[in-house]
């Protein structure tokens, strides 16, 4: 195809990939799209030398190969294409920021399965152990409690499941008992706070919230461990709640060593590792953040004050009768 030819055709300029026609290392034709993709003027472009319009080697040794691939061009996640007469481009940064989200919602998922695979493996291994005294009525009471401590957790994970399955379900928000929900993180922490000789205290007024049970849930749980983890041993976890305006605020408030204020706006960034390094996968407090903005609240954290030293972490979340 030679420049007149490619240029009356009525489709030349309206494709979404860039094309380049080339003929002994200079440049034939381009369409609108290639000149975008590649930052040059159409008219200068024209049978100049390819390596000055392409001002990039590999595009050269693509096309005279004649093997394309995929490259870094201008910010852009660019597949090449390379034929004898040119190079045809196709711009696939939303793909591959599709695959990047695809990959970092399988990290979120695989952090948030990790805590109640880890409650139900802890509380049925507490079952299978044998009774010391045979059919002891306090041994059947505390199989009985990990038993259906168990069952919770497994149908939390079923739920959490059918949320990656289904693309769309009916929302679940409605009216719920924020100081329930402490609670039931509360019993759910309870083994991992005993085993630490941490204890959990509550000054929380008496609220009704509108959100999604168990995404509330979640949200609760990560601040509580995160507390529980980095708290010392032997120290209080306290959970407050109080309403302000259209909003409940929840802050969960540790004993731990002091937060640096400036490194703060990091915690709650993906993959950030908080305090101690090497434990999970640092997406705790980035899947506090994304549940909380989804209902449109906010989220923050800072080191206590003089009169309560430690760290706190919060959110907020609407009121049912402000939703």
């Amino acid at each position: 195809m030679d420049r007149s030819a490619a240029h009356a055709l009525p489709w030349w300029d309206v494709l979404k990939e860039g094309v380049v026609l080339l003929d002994s290392g200079s440049v034939l034709d381009l369409n609108h799209a290639a000149a975008l993709l590649l930052d040059v003027d159409r008219e200068r472009a024209r049978g100049a030398a390819a390596i000055g319009v392409f001002r990039d080697h590999r595009l050269e040794a693509m096309w005279r190969s004649g093997v394309g691939g995929e490259i870094e061009l201008r910010s852009k996640a660019v597949r090449v294409t390379a034929f004898p007469g040119g190079l045809v481009f196709e711009d696939v940064s939303e793909l591959r920021l599709g695959q990047r989200d695809a990959s970092e919602l399988l990290s979120v998922l695989s952090h948030e399965l990790r805590t109640p695979v880890t409650t139900v493996r802890g509380a049925l291994e507490a079952l299978a152990a044998p009774a010391a005294d045979g059919d002891d009525p306090s041994e059947v009471r505390f199989r009985e409690r990990f038993l259906a401590l168990a069952l919770a957790e497994a149908e939390r994970l079923s739920r959490l499941l059918d949320d990656l399955t289904v693309q769309s379900r009916p929302p679940r928000e409605r009216s719920v008992a924020l100081g329930a929900v402490v609670a039931k993180a509360a019993a759910l922490l309870r083994a991992r706070a005993d085993a630490v000789d941490v204890r959990f205290a509550t000054e929380l007024e008496d609220l009704v919230v509108w959100a999604d049970e168990d995404k509330l849930l979640q949200v609760i749980l990560n601040l509580m461990e995160n507390a529980v983890v980095h708290g010392p041993g032997g120290g209080t976890v306290t959970v407050a709640a109080w309403g302000a305006d259209a909003m409940a605020q929840l802050e969960v408030r540790d004993e731990g060593a002091p937060l640096d204020p400036t490194g703060v706006p990091a915690l709650f960034a993906p993959h950030t590792q908080g305090r101690h390094r090497g434990q999970g996968a640092g997406l705790g407090l980035y899947i506090v953040r994304s549940i909380v903005q989804r209902w449109g609240g906010a989220v923050w954290a800072g080191p206590g004050s003089a009169v309560a030293a430690g760290n706190v972490f919060g959110f907020s979340v609407p009121l049912a009768d402000h939703a």
